[in-house]
């Protein structure tokens, strides 16, 4: 997508092709949780299924059919019950029986964001991983400090590496906590026509579908309860944040005038349209714009979980759609470019120690208010080593949480 810089990054998990993928997912899993309950036979049941195939359906024509109904599951049902009743007409008017149109388009974003999101979690790993190398090899890299864009007093790039690690950690913490629960409720949230066509056996079908689709059961279907996709945004809006700062610094110690830091050099990138002697930090501005992007997004979320109305949304639900598959979109692409950026990032110690020595003597100001002996800046970090072995510490526990 050419106003989509990265998109490729996301590996299309959020294009259109995925989408209509997932709501045939959740079609094929239904069919066999009706084979389960016994509405379909289990032949039946795997007839559905195997007509759930995405490369039996039209993308663009699917498309041209959505407006007619709001939402591409009723189009998409009509087509799953055609190719269905070439072999099968009592099967075909099966299908989809129970749900509605919501709990297909819920669920399949739930699909969509699961695979997203833990992209991005390993994305983020390992930007954490990269920041990490650089706080323990860099803890003694004596560079200026700087507080409301102005010199302050000496620290070390192993300590901001160290901060960056700590954002990306809690980062990392919140992806992984996430959940990813089936909708189950059909026409208004009770599973009452499924009730009729399996008596008593209504509340184990959330169940059967999460488990066929390794997601999440629910304890009750959420059409109104819009918690589950603001954690989602919440998390990957928490995700760029860090990512943002991160880039923000960077770009910042690349200017020409500080020139601490630089982007690895790749051919091609970061080049001027008009200037031939710029090398611009072109991923760390990228993942800024997503930082920019985010939190808009996760807001629009929370408007439209606010005024999710009656019983099912009548807009609310719909507005979703777009920041969220935005959000599950920028956020991977954002993390590999960081990552990108991390594994590769070049440190420039001699323009550290330039700039602390033409800081001087005003960076050590603060120390010499109190003690107006000479000071060596080495020996005024504070307690900068201790939080660079703590944060150290904590990404082992990140890691090794990760594993278990």
């Amino acid at each position: 997508m050419l106003l989509t810089p990265g998109s490729g990054r996301a590996r299309h998990l959020t294009d259109d092709a995925a989408i209509l993928s997932a709501m045939l997912s959740v079609e094929a899993a239904w069919a066999m949780v009706l084979g389960d309950l016994g509405v379909l036979g289990v032949d039946q049941a795997h007839l559905v299924a195997d007509r759930c195939d995405p490369g039996e359906y039209d993308v663009s024509q699917l498309a041209d059919s959505v407006e007619s109904g709001g939402n591409p599951v009723i189009p998409l049902v009509a087509r799953v019950r055609t190719a269905v009743a070439e072999s099968d007409p009592a099967a075909a008017a099966l299908v989809h029986k129970g749900l509605t149109s919501q709990d297909v388009v819920d669920t399949a974003l739930m699909l969509i964001a699961r695979d997203s999101t833990a992209l991005l979690c390993d994305r983020l790993l390992s930007c954490a991983d990269a920041v990490a190398d650089l706080a323990g090899r860099e803890r003694d890299t004596v560079m200026t400090a700087r507080t409301l864009g102005q010199p302050a007093v000496p620290t070390t790039f192993g300590a901001k590496a160290a901060g960056w690690l700590r954002a990306l950690d809690a980062a990392i913490r919140g992806l992984s906590a996430l959940r990813y629960p089936v909708q189950c409720g059909g026409a208004g949230g009770t599973l009452s026509l499924l009730e009729t066509l399996a008596p008593g056996r209504a509340i184990d079908a959330p169940a059967l579908l999460a488990h066929r689709l390794q997601l999440t059961e629910p304890v009750a279907p959420w059409h109104t309860d819009r918690s589950p996709v603001t954690a989602i945004g919440d998390a990957i809006a928490r995700s760029t944040d860090a990512l943002g700062k991160v880039a923000g610094d960077i770009v910042q110690l690349s200017r020409p005038e500080i020139g601490e830091l630089s982007e690895p050099v790749a051919e091609g990138r970061g080049g001027s349209s008009t200037m031939p002697q710029k090398h611009n930090p072109v991923l760390s501005v990228l993942v800024r714009s997503a930082a920019m992007q985010a939190p808009a997004l996760a807001a629009s979320l929370h408007t439209s979980a606010a005024l999710a109305s009656d019983e099912r949304p009548d807009g609310a639900w719909h507005a979703e759609w777009s920041p969220f598959l935005q959000l599950l979109t920028i956020g991977p692409i954002a993390g590999g470019q960081a990552a990108e950026v991390l594994e590769g990032l070049q440190v420039h110690r001699e323009a550290m120690q330039a700039n602390v020595i033409a800081a001087l003597p005003g960076l050590v100001a603060e120390r010499r208010s109190v003690d107006p002996g000479p000071v060596d800046v080495s020996d005024y970090l504070g307690a900068a080593p201790s939080f660079i072995d703590r944060s150290l510490a904590a990404h082992a526990d990140v890691r090794k949480d990760l594993a278990s």
